[in-house]
């Protein structure tokens, strides 16, 4: 499976399409077998960052905060995701595999939108 954290200094950043780059991850069998920042192309080649991160070949999305139209084009295009994700990029990967993964609601919507 490939799992995709956008990045703001190594952290998770607070929006899923504003972000300088992602760290994608290709998992096996639960453990991550390699690891690569991809920079995002904003809305330019590749379409809009969701449809970008699709044609990656990711199939999940780890992030703070998802606005209702990136959460929408994840869903057409196959791949999952999860808001209210907070901390250090990797520590948030190693804590998803392991099922441990702490989320929070401080400064989103109801629906895990973020506020802008």
């Amino acid at each position: 499976m490939r799992i995709a954290i956008p990045l703001a200094d190594g952290n998770v950043a607070p929006h899923v399409g504003h972000c300088k780059s992602y760290l994608i991850a290709d998992v096996e069998d639960g453990k991550v077998v390699r690891t690569e920042e991809v920079a995002n192309p904003g809305h330019g080649p590749g379409g809009p960052p969701p449809v970008f991160l699709a044609n990656q070949g990711v199939k999940m999305v780890l992030a703070w905060g998802i606005p209702q139209h990136a959460r929408q084009l994840l869903q057409q295009h196959g791949v999952e995701f999860i808001a209210g994700c907070t901390g250090e990029a990797s520590q948030v990967l190693q804590d998803y595999l392991a099922g441990t993964l702490k989320l929070t609601d401080e400064g989103l919507e109801g629906d895990g939108s973020c506020c802008h």
